[in-house]
């Protein structure tokens, strides 16, 4: 039979507890001193990362710069702000060539007279008619407006000088017509019958009336200015 004795005063309660609470605080003890290192341990691992350390820069270069002096000079002209350039002068251009087209014996068809004047008439019986106003006489159709024809440039070019004989007919207006130009160069046929038909003629005069001429020739010179 077991007998279980009840401690009457409070050292004989601490005296009477159970050896397995004095093992658990070892056992609480030994736990928490490793987990302290530890902590510990990672504090001061932190505060190493943290630290900054300090930062030496490398000492500046000094340059000494030399003074810079600016001269200031006055000038000898005042100058008007808006200055233009001064315009070379145009090179007198060569004078262009002449065209002579003075009509020289312009040959025009021969007038011929139907019939004959009545012979043996006694001048006492021929009485006037008085009429109007009337033509002088027959007479050979001649330019109003002349030819004007114009130095082909072509020709100018190459230096060519040249004669023509431009053959043409005349309307009873006194229009050319049929204009035909012979010359020594076939470079100015062009231009000397363009010449001719924009000239004017008075027509030819028979008995009183505008009639059509035909065969007319009107001479053209193309020359060079001999002042140049």
């Amino acid at each position: 039979m077991t007998t279980t004795t009840i401690p009457h005063t409070l050292s004989d309660f601490s005296a009477a507890r159970p050896s397995w609470l004095l093992n658990g605080r070892q056992r609480l003890l030994v736990s928490t001193l490793p987990a302290a290192v530890v902590t510990a341990g990672l504090f001061g691992i932190m505060t190493g990362l943290i630290q900054v350390k300090e930062v030496k820069l490398a000492p500046a270069e000094t340059r000494i710069l030399e003074s810079i002096v600016y001269s200031h000079e006055e000038p000898s002209e005042v100058m008007s702000k808006h200055e233009f350039p001064a315009i070379p002068e145009a090179a007198t251009p060569p004078p262009p060539p002449q065209v002579s087209a003075a009509p020289k014996g312009v040959s025009m068809p021969p007038i011929v007279l139907v019939g004959n004047a009545p012979q043996g008439l006694p001048i006492d019986h021929i009485t006037p008619i008085l009429t109007g106003p009337q033509p002088i006489g027959d007479r050979i159709a001649t330019p109003v407006r002349p030819p004007m024809p114009t130095y082909p440039s072509s020709a100018a070019t190459r230096g060519l000088e040249g004669d023509c004989d431009v053959r043409f007919d005349i309307t009873p207006r006194g229009t050319p017509f049929n204009v035909k130009a012979s010359c020594t160069h076939s470079i100015f046929e062009s231009e000397a019958r363009r010449a001719v038909e924009r000239a004017e003629f008075l027509p030819q005069i028979v008995n009183g009336h505008a009639v059509e001429s035909y065969g007319a020739v009107y001479p053209l010179a193309f020359r060079f200015d001999s002042r140049r």
